[in-house]
């Protein structure tokens, strides 16, 4: 019997490549959207996914019967859409998944980080996560049949298409100006990979009950990233790093978070602690290289 998967952020860059990954490989998506109407969910309803219209202010009980008669949920919540609300719409979520008796949840978590750090770093975006995570792994032992299974993504190599692209200078050349210290590499992902490890989750649930599944394509220094900028542009790029501190100023929404993040990065790294082997042996993770074919990139 073909078994039926709920999406959460079925339009986004996590969502969207889980539920491809899905459908290419012979599971039914139930595609959970604020927009049915949008391009992206036109075109996964194109590939067999079923829309369904969600809002994450809707009562537990609605999001209960939308979940009905799935066999698992991919959740993935978004900070930078509900803020501080986002512990609070997670839990909701994984209530109502469990009420529809749903058997797996794959989560879509982050580090700890003011754990981590003893409360030297605060970022909400990973910190709210985790809470959601740890509510998760509460309600699986309390619940044997609701398993859990856990994916961190890193830092992805779509950011330097949009918020971290490097900008021209007045010599013509350009900055890549990042908070990440010169010497400590980044985990970096194409969150398009997300998909096939995720895939693997649900295709094994009990292989995977419990764990953590970190994915990281690249790591690399700021200057190596630079430099395979560089190489692939055939454009001049040069690595800046600007210290947290100061990145912490500059002029727009989240610059505080991202600082702190990046200061977390720079101590810990992404994933502290955590086993980056596994999802190499699940799928061929892209590299940077890999990336910047594939996605055409071009400075502009």
């Amino acid at each position: 019997m073909t078994k039926l998967i709920s999406v959460f952020g079925a339009t986004g860059a996590q969502g969207g490549s889980v539920a491809r990954a899905l459908l290419k490989n012979g599971y039914k998506v139930r595609a959970f959207s604020r927009n049915i109407d949008s391009a992206s969910s036109l075109e996964l309803k194109k590939l067999g996914a079923e829309l369904y219209k969600i809002d994450m202010d809707q009562p537990e009980c609605d999001i209960q019967k939308a979940l009905e008669n799935s066999d698992g949920l991919f959740l993935v919540t978004n900070f930078w859409s509900f803020f501080e609300k986002e512990e609070e719409y997670g839990k909701k979520v994984v209530n109502a998944a469990l009420k529809a008796n749903i058997k797996h949840i794959v989560f879509s978590g982050l580090s700890a980080c003011k754990e981590i750090s003893k409360g030297k770093y605060n970022v909400p975006h990973f910190d709210l996560k985790h809470k959601i995570e740890d509510y998760i792994r509460q309600l699986s032992k309390q619940n044997p049949n609701f398993v859990s299974s856990f994916v961190y993504a890193p830092f992805y190599m779509q950011n330097f298409s949009t918020a971290f692209m490097p900008k021209k200078n007045e010599h013509g050349t350009y900055n890549l100006s990042m908070p990440q210290d010169p010497n400590v590499p980044l985990d970096m992902g194409d969150i398009d990979d997300i998909g096939e490890i995720v895939l693997a989750q649900f295709n094994n649930p009990q292989k995977y009950s419990g764990m953590i599944v970190p994915f990281t394509g690249s790591y690399l220094t700021g200057e190596e990233i630079a430099k395979k900028l560089s190489n692939y542009t055939g454009k001049t790029v040069n690595y800046c790093f600007v210290p947290p501190n100061e990145f912490a100023k500059l002029p727009f929404p989240g610059a505080g978070e991202m600082a702190q993040m990046f200061g977390f990065y720079n101590e810990y790294g992404a994933f502290y602690k955590l086993d980056k082997s596994i999802a190499p042996s699940i799928t061929k993770l892209h590299t940077f290289d890999d990336f910047l074919k594939q996605s055409n990139f071009q400075l502009l």
